[in-house]
């Protein structure tokens, strides 16, 4: 039975590889991932299913087109495999006659992972329609890892998500920071944004994680209130959040475990609060950007903005320089490690991190012995370390906690 589910598994994971090459193709050019049909990008033809089955395909067109025999990307059949390679690992790690239904959330999100890592790689972008709903995923899986070996409840789940989150956010604004020579960032974002972040991991560092999180919200409050951006510049910020980890290793603030953890945490879930909350508001502003230009061919109008819209004008959409701003850490790797983070708990999640950071040194020297040009983003290293963490994580552990003891 265990091989058998193996080979479901691979092969279920195979065709979830054919439908991901479509999600990897189509979502960066904002086509539709359902209509229409599988086609040959070269001459258009429709797609059989005798065309569509998942490597064997490839090898039997000799990895060409039926019809106009434009050469297949060798992508194609090697995702599939792939896919079809890490669900058969994953049902061997989690059989489910012995978690049950535990694996199938588990399944999920690293089939949509991959899937973003793949288009990482291509346009250096991780789609939040991929990273987000995979977060959710992951958060309401842990209902059911609560009870299976090696993978955290809903509890662990939450905090994993967070200080993945956190994490990344703190690289991405202190090394922002650091790469703009102490300069404030242009960005100014309304009522939610990055300035939460930065209050919060102050505050967090101060006063623990829920002082952090009050203080983020009582931020957003403010700007709702006096409908602007009201923000501490970013060098004040992280003076003040370098000055409280200092204090709390005497015996003014919390002590210094309680700072990191509240700071980190409490970072990571404004992060993730604007995430969602732009995510949201952009799809619905394309939605409304669509209605009016359909309403543009019937009637003109003086004003930009939609009718009713009361924020300030800009407010929520100006976004002042930031796009040319350097930058230490993609913001879509935050929201991926906050997904990480979900399915490996904290502990294993720090172990993918190390494991992803020592990779990608590792392939960043190569690629230049190799003399190569293009820039391999962070986001697939990431994946590749936690997958490694969720495998091998314990042993890892165990094995530094020896070093330690042995120490």
């Amino acid at each position: 039975m265990v091989t058998f589910t193996a080979l479901f598994a691979a092969l279920v994971g195979s065709l979830i590889g054919s439908f991901g090459n479509v999600v990897v193709y189509r979502l960066p050019r904002g086509e539709s991932i359902v209509f229409p049909g599988s086609r040959c990008p070269n001459c258009g033809r429709h797609l059989g299913v005798l065309d569509l089955v998942p490597v064997l395909s490839y090898l039997a067109l000799g990895g060409r087109c039926r019809t106009c025999k434009a050469p297949i990307s060798p992508r194609y059949p090697l995702v599939e495999l792939l896919m079809a390679v890490l669900f058969a690992a994953l049902a061997l790690r989690f059989p489910p006659l012995e978690h049950g239904a535990a694996v199938l959330p588990l399944l999920a999100v690293i089939a949509m992972l991959v899937m973003a890592a793949l288009i990482d790689i291509e346009r250096y972008i991780l789609p939040d329609a991929l990273t987000l709903p995979a977060l959710g995923i992951a958060l309401a899986g842990s209902f059911l890892w609560r009870d299976a070996a090696d993978l955290p409840g809903p509890a662990q789940a939450l905090i994993g998500a967070l200080v993945g989150a956190g994490i990344l956010v703190l690289i991405n604004r202190i090394g922002a920071l650091v790469l703009r020579r102490l300069a404030d960032t242009a960005e100014r974002l309304w009522p939610i944004s990055l300035d939460q972040v930065n209050l919060a991991a102050v505050a967090g560092a101060a006063g623990g994680l829920m002082a952090g999180l009050v203080a983020g919200a009582v931020s957003v409050v403010v700007n709702l209130v006096t409908r602007t951006t009201v923000r501490l510049p970013e060098q004040l910020a992280y003076g003040l959040w370098a000055v409280a980890l200092v204090l709390s290793t005497t015996s003014f603030t919390v002590g210094t475990v309680d700072a990191i953890s509240g700071s980190v945490m409490a970072a990571g879930a404004f992060a993730l609060l604007g995430a969602l909350y732009w995510w949201l508001a952009d799809g619905m502003g394309t939605k409304k950007a669509e209605a009016q230009a359909d309403a543009a061919t019937t009637t003109t109008s003086t004003d930009a903005r939609p009718k009713g819209d009361s924020r300030p004008s800009g407010a929520g959409t100006a976004e002042v320089a930031a796009d040319d701003e350097p930058v230490a850490m993609g913001f879509g790797d935050v929201k991926l490690a906050a997904v990480l983070g979900a399915f490996l708990g904290w502990e294993r999640l720090l172990v993918g991190i190390f494991l992803a950071v020592t990779l990608g040194a590792i392939g960043g020297i190569v690629g230049r012995i190799a003399g190569g040009t293009r820039m391999i983003p962070f986001g697939p290293y990431l994946l590749l370390g936690a997958l490694c963490a969720l495998f091998f994580g314990g042993a890892i552990i165990d094995w530094y906690l020896g070093l330690l003891g042995a120490a």
